[in-house]
């Protein structure tokens, strides 16, 4: 898909955090074939295989202030995209102290570093939609919605929002914040649902398991591409408003054990589906996500249907 035209971007030099995850290699090609020019940092070393083919990459701490400011110093950025953080639940709900010092304490400490060496530059924080809880919503929560936050993830989230947006309304800072529904797509680790069911689906279909393992199917999510969910950031970047928060969502949700089925009519796998205990989870959902002001603001519109995902992931597990 072309990225909409544009000459100059309006924030030329764009600093990507946690630029080695899933989600910063794809944000990194969306910036670049935009026309930004793009700068990474991570917590692994340079010739870490996640950081490799990154532009301008360097290894430095969110925790540690002088770290971050000689980042910002070298680095020059006009924007910044803090992708950073402890991301997977259950790995903040194992390590409460890292969850805490990274997600909120290194928010903070970067807001720091960008008042003291590039004042004028914006911050797209991106937090989760995790901010909203599981309360079931007869409607789509707008983000004025009410915030409930159920896991320590979540409220690290909450947090990291109300401390940039506080240095916002100080006039101190440029922030914008986007709330991401969940999103997948190639490259993500199979610790999350859908490319773990596509490499499942794979191995059944190559006759390496006689049944796919699965928990709970009656849960339901969002699943946006991650293609369409670094668009809506880049797109925030260069026009969303300042203050501004954004929901970044697919117009529908999934029931985890329908997700399951479409891998495998896609894939051509009739093997049975046997419950794990050990993979069970209680049944939740999250609630649908009213992404009008990301629409009115940007022109974003998601391009990738479920299936256009699910058959990319396929294609990345057998690879």
């Amino acid at each position: 898909m072309k990225a909409e035209p544009s000459t100059v971007p309006r924030f030329p030099r764009v600093l990507v955090t946690g630029a080695a995850g899933f989600v910063g290699h794809h944000l990194v090609r969306e910036l670049e074939s935009s026309g930004h020019e793009v700068a990474t940092t991570d917590a692994l070393q340079p010739d870490a295989p996640a950081a490799h083919g990154l532009p301008d990459y360097s290894t430095a701490d969110l925790r540690d202030g002088e770290s971050m400011r000689a980042l910002v110093r070298a680095t020059r950025p006009d924007a910044v995209v803090h992708l950073a953080g402890v991301s997977f639940v259950p790995d903040g709900a194992r390590d409460p102290s890292l969850a805490l010092t990274v997600n909120i304490g290194g928010t903070w400490t970067l807001a720091e570093a960008l008042a003291a060496e590039a004042p004028r530059a914006r911050l797209l924080f991106v937090s989760t939609a995790q901010v909203y809880g599981t309360i079931p919503s007869p409607a789509p929560l707008r983000e004025e919605s009410p915030l409930r936050p159920l896991s320590l993830y979540a409220v690290t989230k909450v947090a990291g929002e109300s401390l940039l947006l506080a240095r916002h309304a100080a006039g101190t800072l440029d922030a914008v914040v986007a709330r991401p529904g969940n999103h997948t797509g190639p490259g993500q680790t199979p610790k999350f649902v859908a490319p773990a069911f596509a490499r499942q689906v794979l191995a059944a279909k190559r006759g390496e398991v006689s049944a796919l393992r699965v928990g709970n199917l009656d849960s339901v999510r969002s699943f946006a591409d991650v293609r369409d969910v670094v668009r809506a950031y880049r797109l925030l970047l260069e026009r969303g408003a300042s203050g501004g928060v954004y929901n970044v969502a697919s117009p529908a949700n999934v029931r985890i054990g329908d997700l399951l089925g479409r891998l495998r009519a896609l894939a051509g796998c009739d093997a049975p589906v046997e419950t794990d205990p050990a993979l069970w989870r209680p049944t939740d959902s999250c609630p649908v996500l009213d992404v009008s002001r990301l629409r009115a603001d940007t022109g974003w519109a998601p391009a990738f249907s479920l299936d256009d995902t699910l058959r990319d992931l396929l294609a990345d597990a057998a690879r």
